[in-house]
């Protein structure tokens, strides 16, 4: 990414010391971060999130299985499902159960044919779509031509892919070394092991959601291992998916109302959360990004004044 006319990103320590700065008032922060989103548009593009990773999951299900089979792992099939589980509402892992064991019903060889292609270019939309989106969080403007941005977006879909599988391995060799501290130190030892193994998976989540924010956006910065955004994201979308499948196995009607179509709109509106809750994570870095700089500008614009007062006070 070349550095000329690309708006550069401030500091990590400038980024938190303003959200701490931020949340002294936090319905001022509120506020300004529902006006972006109003703004911006960003309801619209979450849908249109929701729509692009539901035509892309299954593809990315199927590039993530093709993988797999070049790799000497096994079980990968049932650690997605165990994991979509624990995280989707019902209807839509019964969905997701139905779908994926059609796909490992045919044929493995299938899968590293040209359909796995096929199959990353629809997961890699999805991509594509939230570098638009997050582009206009930050308010830059994309020069580079579709097709770059394409290619750009399938190799984030790669990079994804291949941590999935690299998780699947820590997860699963961490269950078993849990059991093994359990049975060998104790009781105590095992719930901290057991600690650590949910904090390496929450590490992940926290990685793979900092890496969109520093991959995405078309700006000049430097890495860093948490943003504010990447913590709203995990904490919003966290709390707001256990409210949402709580609500659907309470509550909710959508096989009465939608007939057979419930378990999809419950998976759309499960994404479109997901979706929203990204964009919401670079609105919030983005307008830190914007209260540092404007701060830095007011400070710069001080100590002019204060030259030039300097320098009059000489001269008398």
């Amino acid at each position: 990414m070349s550095s000329a006319g690309v708006p550069r990103e401030p500091e990590s320590a400038h980024l938190w010391g303003e959200l701490g700065r931020a949340c002294r008032r936090p319905w001022q922060l509120l506020s300004e971060l529902v006006s972006r989103l109003r703004n911006d548009d960003m309801a619209t593009i979450a849908a249109a999130l929701a729509y692009y990773f539901f035509l892309s999951l299954f593809p990315l299900l199927l590039f993530v299985l093709a993988l797999a089979t070049l790799l000497p792992v096994h079980g990968l099939e049932a650690w997605i499902l165990d994991s979509a589980s624990r995280y989707l509402p019902a209807e839509a892992f019964t969905l997701v159960e139905r779908t994926v064991r059609g796909l490992l019903a045919r044929p493995r060889s299938g899968l590293v044919s040209l359909g796995a292609v096929l199959a990353l270019w629809s997961a890699s939309s999805a991509f594509g779509a939230l570098i638009n989106g997050l582009n206009r969080a930050y308010r830059v403007t994309d020069p580079r031509p579709w097709w770059q941005v394409r290619l750009f977006a399938i190799g984030l879909t790669v990079a994804l892919s291949l941590f999935m599988i690299l998780v699947f391995l820590l997860t699963l060799f961490g269950g078993a070394a849990v059991d093994l501290v359990a049975r060998q130190l104790g009781p105590a030892a095992g719930i901290a092991a057991l600690v650590v193994r949910w904090a390496t998976t929450l590490g992940a989540v926290l990685l793979i959601v900092t890496a969109i924010f520093f991959a995405c956006p078309f700006i000049e910065r430097e890495w860093w291992w948490l943003r504010p955004g990447a913590v709203l994201f995990t904490l919003g979308f966290a709390g707001s998916s256990a409210a949402f499948s709580d609500y659907v196995g309470r509550f909710a009607s959508y096989d009465a109302t939608y007939g057979s179509l419930g378990a999809v709109i419950i998976m759309l509106v499960w994404l479109y959360l997901l979706g929203f809750f990204i964009l919401l994570g670079g609105e919030l870095n983005a307008l830190l990004e914007c209260r540092v700089r404007e701060r830095e500008a007011a400070m710069q614009i001080r100590i002019g004044e204060e030259q030039a007062e300097a320098v009059v006070a000489e001269a008398r």
